[in-house]
């Protein structure tokens, strides 16, 4: 005895065609936010600290990975161990004390400007550029990727 569905072909290219959509609209919302914490960090950045210029805005890019489905967006860093745009970002002392003990910033976040943090008497006064940027143009980001999704498969 045999069963035969009919049309089951069809309707695994329809979920194949879904799935596609689906992958393409979280990827392009990915893109999209990603572009936009870059820009904004372009614009928020310090060019100078102490009367020198600084040319973190030229380096501040993003960098697609796992095929569009994740990406990064920060300062390619010169020197590993004076880490001038990141000391701008945190502070090395009162500035990075405030991040390591507000819960509103997550472990990962603490865990940076920890490594940042001297002794609490720093001099560096945070000048947040690349966080606020990350918070603010992520803030809404599954809502606008379930958007995106609605959209494109009605």
């Amino acid at each position: 005895m045999a069963v035969t569905v009919k049309g089951l072909d069809a309707a695994l290219k329809d979920l194949d065609k879904q799935e596609q959509i689906v992958i393409d609209a979280v990827k392009d919302i990915l893109a999209s936010t990603a572009t936009d914490i870059e820009i904004e960090a372009i614009r928020n950045a310090p060019s100078s600290w102490e009367g020198q210029p600084l040319n973190i805005k030229q380096r501040i890019d993003k960098v697609v990975e796992d095929n569009g489905l994740a990406w990064r967006v920060g300062v390619q860093s010169g020197d590993p161990v004076f880490e001038i745009e990141a000391w701008l970002e945190f502070g090395t002392g009162l500035s990075a004390r405030e991040i390591l003990s507000n819960p509103q910033y997550t472990q990962e976040v603490r865990d940076i400007a920890r490594r940042f943090y001297r002794n609490g008497q720093g001099r560096i006064i945070g000048r947040p550029y690349l966080m606020p940027a990350f918070f603010r143009n992520t803030a809404n980001l599954v809502t606008d990727i379930e958007n995106e999704i609605n959209k494109d498969l009605g």
